[in-house]
């Protein structure tokens, strides 16, 4: 039996890649008790929901593997000749290097074929070399890095946005010429704006409401008001803080202070609360993993005969990433059908 395989996102799951954060003593090094206690708080609320979705992929039989990551390096060794935390990642700063808890970002499997889309996997090689994939199974990485998310997997069609990459759908259509390729100009992540649930049924935020070409005569069930588009105080908020760093061994940032303060005390609550994501992983046609409860959506999902499972992710929103972000489909039964 072939490692890998994905050609719905609705086929029966059998076996994932789920991500994997820095621990809560990644952290450890930060004299600031207030930041250190605050982010520790993060790193292991995050590992717990981890462990939450996994023992609920498992009790569906699923299999489940995970990226490595260093447990020897500290936030420590990101810190420059000043003693100030400053790390660039391809022209986009961040706090830390991002670790590998988004592995769908960096992970395209189309049918058999395995594409590695970004450079941001240290992890890559172990996992290639786990899977003990053939390789002519692996196609060679485009010239620019590009986020899986950006193309979806829907039979034999591929929904692929080229708002910010012009030349996507070219290199996607040549690297699967077995497959129709469908141009969009979304935006984004594909599955931050939609989620095909099923044969014949979308959810969609109200960021995309034209599916007549890609998905013609399928039903799509709008959610109003969600996502990112519920929380614009945060969102301002978390942008607004991009390029204030802080030194490890200073107790007097307020402003990253007050950034994880924010986070922790005016936001989590609501978005834990209110917040429906689009941002699902389907078991199979008839099981959804989901972040949060919405009755609405519920209901619709209880005439479409579908059981939606909630596994929180208490932090996607300080991370950028829900279920389905942190999780990337490594095998999936079923063949190429025509759907759209």
């Amino acid at each position: 039996m072939n490692p890998i395989k994905f050609n719905a996102p609705w086929d029966p799951l059998q076996h994932v890649l789920v991500g994997r954060s820095y621990c809560p003593e990644f952290y450890e090094p930060i004299k600031n008790t207030r930041i250190r206690d605050s982010l520790q708080k993060i790193a292991y609320e995050t590992e717990q929901d981890y462990q939450t979705l996994i023992s609920t992929v498992e009790k569906f039989s699923i299999k489940v593997d995970r990226p490595c990551i260093d447990t020897e390096k500290t936030i420590m060794n990101y810190v420059d000749s000043n003693g100030t935390l400053n790390y660039s990642n391809s022209n986009s700063f961040t706090l830390i290097p991002r670790p590998p808890m988004q592995p769908r970002d960096s992970i395209l499997i189309v049918g058999e074929k395995f594409i590695a889309t970004n450079d941001d996997i240290s992890w890559f090689d172990a996992l290639v070399k786990n899977l003990r994939l053939d390789h002519t199974q692996i196609i060679a990485k485009a010239q620019q890095s590009f986020d899986a998310p950006l193309v979806t997997v829907v039979g034999k069609h591929l929904i692929v946005d080229c708002r910010e990459h012009p030349w996507l759908a070219d290199y996607i259509q040549q690297s699967c010429p077995d497959r129709v390729v469908v141009p969009v100009m979304i935006g984004g992540h594909n599955d931050a704006v939609f989620c095909p649930v099923a044969p014949g049924l979308i959810v969609s935020t109200y960021h995309h409401t034209n599916y007549s070409e890609t998905f013609p005569g399928w039903e799509v069930k709008f959610i109003e008001n969600q996502s990112w588009n519920a929380i614009p105080g945060w969102r301002k908020f978390k942008h607004g803080n991009i390029n204030k760093w802080w030194v490890p061994d200073s107790n007097n940032n307020i402003e990253f202070a007050n950034f994880v303060d924010t986070w922790l005390t005016n936001w989590l609550g609501y978005v834990q609360e209110t917040v429906f994501d689009v941002n699902m992983l389907q078991i199979n046609s008839n099981t959804v993993l989901v972040n949060n409860y919405n009755q609405e959506m519920f209901e619709w999902f209880k005439t479409k005969k579908i059981e939606p499972i909630i596994v929180p992710f208490r932090h996607r929103f300080f991370w950028d990433g829900g279920i389905h972000c942190i999780t990337a489909d490594l095998y999936r039964e079923g063949e190429v059908n025509e759907y759209v």
